[in-house]
């Protein structure tokens, strides 16, 4: 029959990996979209799939639904659950919308049931329509390429296999199959976005502009979806070869950012927030750039994001705040290796001939030269020393001022000393003392390896 969603439907399923061992857990409202979906599903693999059902209770004939897909289900003989939950009073308590509240704990429910009932996949009924309508009322928000991208076919758990197929040809299949359904009547009132844009601006553009509009958009997303894969796994990839964690706080180095073009730096500032929160929400378009724009104009900033500060250094960009704990003064053996305050220390003794190439995050000392032991702390009032290079000595606070080190971060930095004095702050400076020339014959080296 031509008007058979099987073949589309299968094709899906394979192109997601979804085997015919799998649970799968339907959600089934009772509408033409995933009554096909079950339908499918039947015809597929009987022994293997569950439904789904939640009555919100924002309609009248809510409880009509939820009896027409358990008496559907019971003909059959699939295993279905009914689900009630008021979803007003939680809209209530947490300010969402009608409709984002509802599809949060919709989908939450589904997650929470596929767990406890053994499900490995959950079929959503998304259809082509569904796809058109997203990435037209993304394209009215201002989205990027992520947004154009549209809905997935499978995220996670979550699979929609009608996702290449349409409206009018799901209606055709539950005709030619006799497929009973029933219709949602507030889907065809004009007070929800996705409604109007359903029901006026598709037709219209339709009509008047392109006659091939739905398909067209449905293509418009598949494309963006491609290419946003590919960048995104460029910016995943630099962000793992170059962040790191530090007390709390998630650290990238700000000369590799300034390598960047101006669409990765904005993926990776994304993917960066995303590492640290767990999730990109109340982060838009404004909050990316203008910390960009941070980033590219000022040496040290500090900017309030939703939900976490964002900072910068002349080295650095910081994601998060610092944990700062203090420390006690601890001596660092040679050879040896410490931990203090969310840094690691090591120190090494090396023969002056044998001496491998310095690394970045290191310091070499004449070890004849030294007064041990070494102690590694915190600074203290009053603190001096001849920086490396440098004409006479200068106060620690102002060695870490000129590094642009965050003022919440300098009194937990390490400050290794041996018994005369400074010796080196890391990530800040040296001191001249115990200098390499061509007289040494033990070389101290030390470490920085949290930083390495």
């Amino acid at each position: 029959m031509d008007c058979d969603l099987f073949p589309a439907f299968a094709e899906n399923l394979a192109a997601m990996c979804v085997s015919k061992q799998e649970r799968v857990l339907i959600a089934v409202s009772g509408g033409p979209d995933s009554m096909a979906l079950l339908h499918l599903f039947s015809r597929w693999n009987m022994g293997k799939i569950g439904v789904f059902h939640l009555n919100h209770g924002f309609r009248q004939t809510a409880a009509r639904d939820a009896f027409f897909v358990r008496d559907y289900c019971q003909k059959l003989n699939v295993p279905v659950e009914i689900q009630e939950y008021d979803i007003n009073r939680y809209l209530a308590a947490s300010g969402e919308s009608k409709q984002q509240g509802a599809r949060k704990i919709r989908y939450q429910l589904l997650k929470n049931f596929a767990e406890t009932g053994g499900y490995h996949r959950i079929a959503l009924g998304h259809h082509g329509d569904d796809q058109a309508e997203t990435v037209l009322m993304r394209i009215l928000r201002g989205a990027g390429l992520h947004g154009l991208g549209g809905i997935p076919m499978q995220r996670g758990a979550f699979i929609r296999p009608l996702l290449t197929v349409y409206k009018e040809q799901i209606i055709r299949y539950c005709q030619e199959f006799g497929v009973p359904y029933i219709q949602d009547e507030t889907n065809l009132e004009p007070i929800y976005l996705r409604n109007k844009v359903r029901q006026e601006l598709l037709p219209l553009l339709a009509r008047e502009y392109n006659p091939e509009i739905v398909p067209q958009l449905v293509q418009l997303a598949e494309l963006a979806r491609e290419d946003e894969s590919e960048l995104q796994a460029t910016a995943e990839e630099i962000c793992r070869k170059h962040l790191r964690w530090q007390r709390g706080q998630l650290l990238f180095p700000r000369n590799r950012f300034a390598e960047l073009s101006t669409a990765m730096q904005r993926r990776v500032l994304r993917r960066l927030l995303e590492i640290y929160r767990g999730h990109l929400r109340q982060i838009g378009f404004v909050h990316i750039e203008d910390w960009r724009k941070h980033i590219l104009e000022n040496t040290v900033f500090q900017l309030a994001l939703p939900q976490v500060w964002v900072s910068g250094n002349v080295d650095h960009i910081f994601v998060g705040t610092f944990s700062a704990e203090k420390w006690e003064p601890v001596e660092l053996d040679i050879p040896g290796q410490i931990k203090v305050g969310g840094f690691a220390l090591r120190a090494e003794l090396w023969d002056s001939g044998d001496l491998p190439p310095r690394t970045e995050g290191s310091e070499d000392f004449d070890l004849a030269e030294l007064q041990l032991p070494l102690v590694v702390r915190t600074r203290r009032a009053g603190d001096r020393m001849r920086p490396f290079g440098g004409k006479g000595t200068k106060k620690v606070k102002d060695l870490l001022i000129d590094a642009r080190i965050p003022v919440q971060i300098r009194d937990f930095l390490p400050v290794i000393c041996d018994q005369a004095g400074i010796l080196w702050i890391p990530t800040v400076r040296r001191s001249d003392r115990a200098a390499l020339s061509e007289t040494t014959e033990k070389v101290l080296r030390l470490t920085n390896v949290s930083d390495s």
